[in-house]
C-alpha cells in the first residue's frame, strides 16, 4: 500500500509563515537592520534619501496589530470582494448553460491548441483590468477545458499564467503604463529636466511580448500541464454531457444572448467615450490623459470593472435562462448566483490566513528593505551596457518575489535605473520595458502576491483527489515551468530589441 504524501494545508502554512515572518521582523528590529533609497522631488527633480528599517512586529505592540487588525486585513484583501462579484456573474452563465451551449458551438471541430493559444492571449489581455482576468476569466477557462474534454485546472493554469506573467505586456496601452510612467518621468529628471517619456513609449514592445507569450504558454500549458494534470472526469454536478449535440434551441438561446449582450456593452463603451452627447459617465474627466481617466485609480470604469463584466456575464446567462427555459424564475436566478458559492467555505478560509500573511509581511518593511537594499547594490555597483541590462533584470526578478506590486518596486528602483542605464545610451522608455518584463516574470510563484491564493482555491475545486488538499508546493510546481519559460522568454525580448535596435514604440527605440 502506497504511503500517502504528509502536506500541510495552504492556510495552516500561510499561518506559520506569518509568525515566521513576525520572528525574521523581532531579528531585523534588535539588528537594527536600515537601508536607503532615493525618492525623486517631482518639481525640482532632486534626490530625496528615505530611510528603511525593519519594524518588528514580534513584540507586545505587533501581536496587538496582529489581533486588532484581523478583521481589517480579511475584509479589506483585495481578492475577497472581487471574488465574490465575479464567480455570481460566472455562476449565472454556467448554471444556465450558456457558456457551455456556447463553448461548444466555437470549439466543435477545432484545434485544442488554438483554445489554450487564446485563453494565455485572453489573460495577457485582461491584465489590464487586473482582478478581472482573476475572477473571471480563470473559471471560465476551467469551464472551456471541460467542454474539451481536459482537465480544468489545466485551463486555469494557463488563465492564470496569461494574466500574471504577462502583465508586462498587451495590445494597447493600459494602466500600468500609466503608473510607471509617472516614476520614469521623475528620475529622468536627475539627468535630463527637459526629457518627456512617451506614454506609448513601450507599445511596439507590448504587442510582440504579447504574441510570444501566448504562443510559449500555449506550448508549456500543452507539453507539461495537460500530461501532468492527467484525464478529468466529468461528474453529475459538472452539468457537462460531451457527447449530446447542441439542439437548435439552445443555438438560438446562445445568438439571442450574445446580441443582447452585445448591445449592452455598446451603451457602456458609450459610457467610456470621451466627447460624445452625454457619454463619459465612467471616465474620471479631471485626469489629463485617456488613459488616466479610463485605467487610472479614480476611473469609475476602472473600480467598478469586475461588476460590469459579471453583470455582462450574468445578462448574457439570463437572455439564455429565458430563452430556453433554464431560467424559470428569480430562485433559478439566484441558485445561478450562488452557484459557485456554495463551496466557497475552504477558499474563504484560506483567504483570511493570505489576507493576515501579505498583509503582517507588508507592515514588516521586510519586501521594501530588500528591494531598497538591491537598489542601494545595483547603484554602487555602477554598470553600464548589456551587463546592466542582465543585471537589473535579475535584480526585479528577485525584489518580484518580496515584492508583487509593480509601483511599489519602480518607485524605489527608477531613481537607480533610469540614470544609470541613460548615462549608458539608453532610453528611458528601455529601462521601463526592462523592468515591466522582468517584474512579469516571477511574481506568479510567490504566495506574497495577493492573488496566489486564488490559484489554489481554483485547483481545490476541481482536485479530484479530494482526500488530498492542493498545497502551495503543488501550486508552485504548476506555476514553475511557467515562471521559467516566461522569464528566458521576456529576456530573449529585451535581448532582441537591443541587438537588433527594433522601436520599442512610437518615435522610441533602444537607444538615446
Amino acid at each position: 500500500m502506497r504511503k500517502r504524501e504528509f502536506k500541510f494545508h495552504p492556510a495552516l502554512l500561510l499561518f506559520m509563515l506569518t509568525i515566521l515572518i513576525m520572528i525574521v521582523s523581532s531579528v531585523g528590529g534588535i539588528l537594527n537592520l536600515e537601508t536607503t533609497y532615493y525618492n525623486v522631488n517631482s518639481v525640482s527633480g532632486e534626490l530625496e534619501t528615505q530611510i528603511v528599517t525593519i519594524n518588528n512586529l514580534f513584540n507586545r505592540t505587533g501581536i496587538q496589530y496582529l489581533v486588532s487588525n484581523m478583521l481589517p486585513n480579511f475584509i479589506n484583501f483585495a481578492p475577497l470582494g472581487a471574488l465574490i462579484i465575479g464567480l455570481m456573474g460566472v455562476g449565472v452563465a454556467y448554471k444556465s448553460g450558456f457558456l457551455n451551449t456556447f463553448f461548444k458551438m466555437v470549439t466543435k471541430d477545432r484545434s485544442r491548441k488554438l483554445f489554450t493559444f487564446l485563453v494565455v492571449f485572453l489573460g495577457v489581455i485582461s491584465s489590464m483590468f487586473y482582478e478581472v482576468g482573476y475572477v473571471i476569466l480563470i473559471p471560465m477557462a476551467a469551464i472551456l477545458f471541460m467542454n474539451l474534454g481536459r482537465h480544468p485546472s489545466s485551463g486555469i493554469c494557463a488563465a492564470f499564467a496569461g494574466i500574471t506573467f504577462g502583465y508586462g505586456a498587451n495590445i494597447i496601452v493600459n494602466g500600468l503604463d500609466n503608473i510607471l510612467i509617472a516614476y520614469t518621468q521623475n528620475a529622468t529628471k536627475i539627468l535630463d529636466q527637459s526629457y518627456v517619456v512617451s506614454l506609448s513609449g513601450n507599445i511596439i514592445f507590448m504587442i510582440v511580448a504579447t504574441l510570444l507569450i501566448s504562443y510559449v504558454g500555449m506550448i508549456v500549458t500543452e507539453k507539461y500541464v495537460v500530461p501532468k494534470l492527467g484525464r478529468y472526469t466529468i461528474s453529475e454536478e459538472d452539468g457537462i454531457d460531451l457527447d449530446s449535440e447542441v439542439t437548435k434551441k439552445e443555438k438560438k438561446g446562445v445568438i439571442v444572448a450574445l446580441i443582447s449582450t452585445g448591445i449592452l456593452s455598446l451603451i457602456i463603451i458609450y459610457c467610456i467615450v470621451p466627447g460624445l452627447p452625454f457619454s463619459g459617465l465612467f471616465l474620471y474627466l479631471k485626469d489629463t490623459t485617456y488613459v488616466a481617466q479610463l485605467f487610472g485609480e479614480n476611473s469609475y470604469f476602472n473600480q467598478g470593472a469586475v461588476f460590469i463584466f459579471s453583470a455582462l456575464l450574468a445578462f448574457a446567462g439570463l437572455i439564455y435562462g429565458m430563452r430556453t427555459r433554464t431560467i424559470k424564475n428569480s430562485r433559478d436566478l439566484m441558485d445561478g448566483m450562488n452557484y459557485y458559492l456554495k463551496g466557497f467555505s475552504s477558499l474563504l478560509v484560506m483567504i483570511f490566513f493570505a489576507a493576515q500573511f501579505c498583509l503582517i509581511f507588508k507592515e514588516t518593511n521586510i519586501g521594501v528593505f530588500i528591494v531598497a537594499s538591491l537598489s542601494e547594490l545595483m547603484d554602487n555597483l555602477q554598470l553600464t551596457g548589456f551587463v546592466l541590462i542582465i543585471f537589473s533584470f535579475v535584480i526585479i526578478g528577485i525584489s518580484s518575489i518580496f515584492v508583487p506590486m509593480a509601483s511599489t518596486k519602480w518607485a524605489i528602483l527608477s531613481p537607480v535605473m533610469v540614470p544609470m542605464f541613460m548615462q549608458s545610451s539608453f532610453t528611458p522608455e528601455f529601462a521601463q520595458a526592462v523592468f515591466r518584463a522582468a517584474d512579469s516574470s516571477v511574481k506568479g510563484m510567490t504566495p506574497l502576491f495577493t492573488y496566489f491564493v486564488i490559484l489554489i482555491g481554483f485547483l481545490q475545486i476541481y482536485n479530484t483527489k479530494k482526500k488530498d488538499t492542493i498545497s502551495l508546493v503543488d501550486a508552485m510546481g504548476l506555476m514553475a515551468p511557467y515562471s521559467i519559460a516566461f522569464s528566458i522568454l521576456w529576456l530573449l525580448i529585451i535581448i532582441g530589441f537591443y541587438i537588433i535596435g527594433l522601436p520599442l514604440g512610437f518615435n522610441t527605440g533602444v537607444m538615446l
